[in-house]
């Protein structure tokens, strides 16, 4: 497998369209839910998709093939969403909300469990959506879409201290938050 995608690399390096339109296809579903994660709008999401495959084909002669191709266009495609970000933060466009709702039935089917988890969905998402833009970013990559410590830092370049001090700190701060409302109501 590994050696059919270095030959298709090899064809969008020397500029083969088709080749290129198969990466798309292979990605863009993996690309998008990176992307839906950060910015937490879909329209938004596919504009920084496209713009991402747009800097891959742009950048192709720059890949190192001795990096995994996936790390590379997972950091352009979060670089992307990043930017999409912070401008549209700036513009105060974009409600501070990273996590689609879903829907968290208990495994019992329990109609209480249900409403129980999706109340601290959306209180986590709420948190979430308040820490710092280092925290929030390495918490979505590596608590919400399962990534590893290793792809994380390629993704966001930094260090595997800098990942582990961002999760332990938005871990800890949703944590201490919850455990506040929590002691609330039972007051």
């Amino acid at each position: 497998m590994k050696e059919k995608w270095q030959e298709i690399i090899t064809r969008i390096i020397a500029g083969d369209q088709d080749a290129f339109r198969e990466v798309v296809e292979y990605y863009q579903h993996q690309a998008f839910s990176l992307t839906f994660r950060i910015l937490a709008d879909e329209e938004e999401a596919k504009d920084a998709v496209q713009e991402g495959f747009i800097k891959i084909w742009q950048n192709m002669r720059s890949y190192n093939s001795a990096n995994e191709f996936t790390s590379w266009m997972y950091r352009i495609m979060a670089n992307c969403a990043i930017d999409r970000y912070r401008k549209l933060k700036r513009q105060n466009e974009l409600a501070i909300d990273l996590f689609p709702e879903t829907s968290m039935a208990g495994s019992s089917g329990d109609p209480n469990a249900s409403m129980d988890n999706q109340e601290i969905a959306r209180t986590i998402r709420s948190l979430a959506g308040k820490l710092p833009e280092k925290q929030q970013l390495v918490f979505i990559l590596r608590d919400i879409q399962g990534m590893e410590s290793v792809e994380v830092q390629t993704v966001l370049g930094i260090s595997e201290a800098n990942v582990k001090s961002n999760l332990y700190h938005a871990r800890k701060s949703i944590r201490e938050k919850i455990d506040r409302i929590f002691q609330r109501e039972r007051s």
